[in-house]
C-alpha cells in the first residue's frame, strides 16, 4: 500500500510541475512575443542589418556584400557575429522580410534558453532534496525577468549566447556520467562563442575553469578528451582566421580602454571600476543599465528598476549561504560563473556596466536566487501553519507587485522616451515606406542622416526598391530643378530657415512630440 501510495503521489507531482511548465513556458512566450513590432518603439539599424542580411542569406546565397555564407558578417562599422543572422533565415522564408520575423529569432531563442536553465539548475543541483523545485523557479524567474525579456524582444545577438552557453553546461555536466556526450558539447559551447562578441572572451575563460574544476573527469577520459580537442580546434579555424583580421579588430579599436585611455585614473583602475560596478546594488536591484553616470544609451534597459527584482537580493543572499554551505562542484561552477560574467565589458571605455555585454549573467543570478526560495520554503516548513499562509500570501503579492510594475515600465512607459537618438530611432520604418508609396512622383528621397546605420534601412525596408532613395540634408542634395522630397527632423526646420517647407506628413514619437517632417522644400 505504502508504495502504491508512493507512486501515485510520484505521478502526481509529475502532472503538476509539467503543468506548471507548460504554463511558465507559454507566459514566458507571450511576454516575449506581445507587441513585438512596435514595443520597443522603432527598430535599431543593428538589427535591420540583421535582418537583411538573413534575407540575402536566403535569397542569393550571400550577405548584403556578395560574400557567399560567411562565417562572419561585414556590417556598419564592425562585423556581426553569425549564429543570430542564420537562425533569422527560416523566420524569414516563412514570415518573410519585417520586424516581427527579425526580432522573432531572438523571442525563440529566450524560450529555448529559459527550458535549458531548467534542466541545467536540476542537473547542478541533482544532490539537492528540492532539485526540480529549483529548476522550477529558475524557469519562473528567468520567465519574468526584466534583465532576459529585454534582450530577448529585439534583434541582438544576444539570446543565442545565452542559450548556448546554458545548454552546453547542462550538456557537460550530463557528459560526467556518459563521457560520450563531451564532444556535443564542446560543439555547443563553440556555437555560443560564434553567437556574440563578449561570448569570445567568456567562453575560453569559462572552458579553462571548467577544465579545472572537472580535471579528474578529463584525465580519466583522455580518449574523449582528445577527440573533443580535435573538434574545437577545427571548429576554431574561421574564429581565429577572422580574430587576427585587421576588420575583425575595427570594434575593438572603437571601444577598447587600451586605445582611449581615462584621463584621471589609470586604466587598470578603471578596469577594476567596471569590474565592481557589475555587483553594485544600483546596477543589479535599484536602478540597472541607465541609473549609472555616464550611460546614455536606452536601448538596454528601461529606467526605474535593477536589473533583478529588489525581492531577489535576500533570496540570493540565502541562496548564496546554502550553495556555499555545501562547497560542491555545483559552488564551484556558480561561482567561477559570477566571477567571469562582467568580462565582457570591463575593457570597454564606453561606460560600464552595460547590461547587454553583460547578459551571461543572467542566468546564475537566477539560479541562485531559486535556490534561495526553495531553501525559504523548507526553513517554512518548521513555522506553525497561520505564519507559513502569510508567508506565502506576502511573497506572492511581493512577486505580482514587482513584476506589474516592471510590465508598466517597459510597455507603458519606456516606449515614450527610448524611441529617440539614444533609444530605438524611431523614424525610417514609416519614412521609407513612405518614400517608396510616392516613387513615381519624385526624382529624389532623402533622409536625415541622424541614425546609425542610415543606408541598412533603405535596405532592409525596400530590399528591391527605393533607388532614389539617399541620405543626407537639404544643403547636400537641394536641386530647384528636381522633384524632391525631404524627411527632416523638426529641429531642423526650426533652425534651417533659409528653406521654405512644405510638410507633406508628420511622424510622431509615442510621448506626441514630432519625430519627422516628411517635406517639399523650396529656396
Amino acid at each position: 500500500m505504502r508504495i502504491h501510495t508512493f507512486f501515485h503521489s510520484q505521478k502526481n507531482f509529475f502532472l503538476i510541475e509539467t503543468t506548471c511548465l507548460v504554463i511558465i513556458l507559454l507566459f514566458g512566450l507571450v511576454i516575449r512575443t506581445y507587441d513585438l513590432t512596435t514595443v520597443p518603439y522603432g527598430f535599431h539599424a543593428d538589427e535591420a542589418s540583421i535582418g537583411y542580411n538573413a534575407y540575402t542569406i536566403l535569397t542569393k546565397g550571400t550577405d548584403e556584400y556578395g560574400i557567399p555564407f560567411p562565417a562572419f558578417f561585414k556590417s556598419f562599422g564592425e562585423y556581426k557575429s553569425p549564429v543570430q543572422i542564420y537562425s533569422t533565415v527560416p523566420l524569414i522564408a516563412l514570415l518573410g522580410l519585417n520586424e516581427f520575423s527579425t526580432r522573432l529569432t531572438s523571442a525563440i531563442y529566450g524560450l529555448l534558453s529559459m527550458i535549458a536553465v531548467y534542466f541545467l539548475a536540476i542537473e547542478l543541483f541533482k544532490t539537492y532534496k528540492k532539485a526540480r523545485f529549483i529548476g522550477l523557479f529558475s524557469i519562473f524567474l528567468i520567465a519574468i525577468s526584466p534583465w532576459h525579456i529585454q534582450f530577448s524582444r529585439v534583434a541582438y545577438e544576444l539570446m543565442p549566447f545565452v542559450f548556448y552557453t546554458s545548454l552546453g553546461l547542462f550538456i557537460f555536466l550530463k557528459a560526467q556520467k556518459r563521457p560520450k556526450l563531451l564532444p556535443l558539447s564542446i560543439f555547443i559551447f563553440a556555437l555560443a562563442l560564434y553567437s556574440y562578441y563578449a561570448g569570445r572572451v567568456f567562453i575560453p575563460f569559462f572552458s579553462i575553469g571548467l577544465l579545472f574544476i572537472y580535471r579528474d573527469f578529463f584525465l580519466r577520459h583522455k580518449k574523449e578528451t582528445l577527440m573533443s580537442f580535435v573538434l574545437l580546434m577545427m571548429l576554431l579555424i574561421p574564429f581565429i582566421q577572422n580574430l587576427f583580421s585587421h576588420d575583425a579588430l575595427v570594434r575593438w579599436d572603437q571601444t577598447s580602454i587600451f586605445l582611449h585611455p581615462p584621463e584621471k585614473i589609470s586604466i587598470f583602475h578603471q578596469i577594476e571600476i567596471n569590474y565592481l560596478n557589475h555587483f553594485s546594488p544600483q546596477f543589479l536591484f535599484i536602478g540597472g543599465n541607465n541609473a549609472l553616470p555616464g550611460n546614455q544609451i536606452l536601448r538596454d534597459a528601461p529606467s526605474g528598476i535593477g536589473e533583478l527584482y529588489l525581492f531577489q537580493l535576500p533570496l540570493m543572499l540565502c541562496g548564496i549561504y546554502t550553495v556555499f554551505k555545501k562547497r560542491d562542484k555545483a559552488f564551484f561552477v556558480l561561482l567561477l560563473w559570477f566571477l567571469l560574467y562582467p568580462i565582457g565589458g570591463i575593457f570597454a571605455s564606453d561606460g560600464s556596466p552595460f547590461a547587454r555585454r553583460s547578459i551571461i549573467g543572467v542566468i546564475p543570478f537566477e539560479i541562485v536566487s531559486a535556490v534561495g526560495f526553495v531553501c525559504l520554503m523548507q526553513w517554512t516548513q518548521k513555522w506553525r501553519k497561520p505564519y507559513t499562509i502569510l508567508f506565502y500570501a506576502m511573497t506572492g503579492f511581493i512577486v505580482i507587485f514587482s513584476f506589474i510594475y516592471y510590465l508598466q515600465l517597459y510597455f507603458v512607459d519606456y516606449p515614450k522616451y527610448s524611441s529617440a537618438w539614444w533609444g530605438w530611432q524611431y523614424g525610417p520604418k514609416d519614412i521609407v515606406p513612405y518614400f517608396i508609396s510616392h516613387e513615381s512622383q519624385y526624382d529624389d528621397f532623402i533622409m536625415s542622416p541622424y541614425f546609425n546605420g542610415r543606408y541598412e534601412f533603405f535596405k532592409f525596408y525596400a530590399p528591391n526598391d527605393c533607388i532614389k532613395c539617399k541620405v543626407g540634408l537639404p544643403e547636400d542634395y537641394y536641386n530647384s530643378t528636381r522633384k524632391q522630397l525631404y524627411a527632416l527632423p523638426p529641429e531642423y526646420l526650426k533652425y534651417y530657415q533659409q528653406y521654405r517647407y512644405i510638410p507633406l506628413k508628420y511622424l510622431y514619437y509615442p510621448d506626441g512630440s514630432v519625430a519627422y517632417v516628411i517635406t517639399q522644400i523650396k529656396e
